[in-house]
């Protein structure tokens, strides 16, 4: 077993559940793929909730055993991102037009973080992933979309949600402006204090 694995599975020689259950949601990405590809509409949608729930349940089960560490973190970070990538394919196979008739919102919502995540490196040369609520908030409105407009019929969701992100990414911008590096800020009016990223 090489490091990398080692670390993701075990930590202090115990099985690292939580880091399991994060790389879980990396892992039905492609099976969603497949039942859309095969007009398995809603065994997808199915399946998609239940990757979605792993978001939720990793971070619990961290809590939970006491062993929340900054590696996990960094873990659930990047199997999101990846995720959030997926569900735009996962958009377009769904609804087919989605993207002639939305086109604009698609990009804020799926382009904006990535120009974001530029904009912060050439900032500070780090990527800044704030915690503030407005940025969580568009985490979860990313995250329900599908079911959203699959119960709702509406598609009005979309730009609602790009809306949401965009907006969380210009205030983000404007606390990193303001000198804040403190990821755990609630918002980006709270008072800048240079705290650096976690350390492992």
């Amino acid at each position: 077993m090489t490091a990398f694995w080692r670390r993701v599975l075990t930590e202090e020689g115990h099985l690292k559940l939580a880091n399991l259950v994060t790389l879980s949601r990396a892992m039905l990405i492609a099976p969603i793929f497949g039942l859309l590809a095969a007009g398995q509409a809603q065994a997808a949608l199915a399946l998609y909730g239940l990757a979605a729930a792993t978001d939720l349940i990793d971070g619990w089960l961290a809590r939970r055993s006491g062993r929340a560490s900054a590696f996990g973190a960094q873990l659930d970070a990047v199997v999101d991102n990846l995720f959030s990538l997926a569900i735009l394919g996962f958009l377009l196979m769904a609804y087919p037009g989605l993207a002639e008739r939305h086109t604009a919102a698609l990009v804020a919502l799926f382009g904006g973080p990535l120009v974001y995540l530029a904009v912060s490196w050439l900032l500070r040369r780090r990527f800044l992933m704030f915690h503030f609520w407005s940025a969580k908030a568009g985490a979860v409105l990313l995250f329900c979309l599908w079911p959203l407009i699959a119960l709702s019929g509406s598609e009005a969701w979309l730009p609602a949600a790009a809306a949401l992100v965009g907006l969380s990414r210009l205030e983000q911008i404007v606390y990193i402006l303001r000198g804040g590096q403190d990821l755990d800020a609630p918002h980006g009016l709270a008072q800048p204090r240079p705290v650096l990223l976690m350390k492992e």
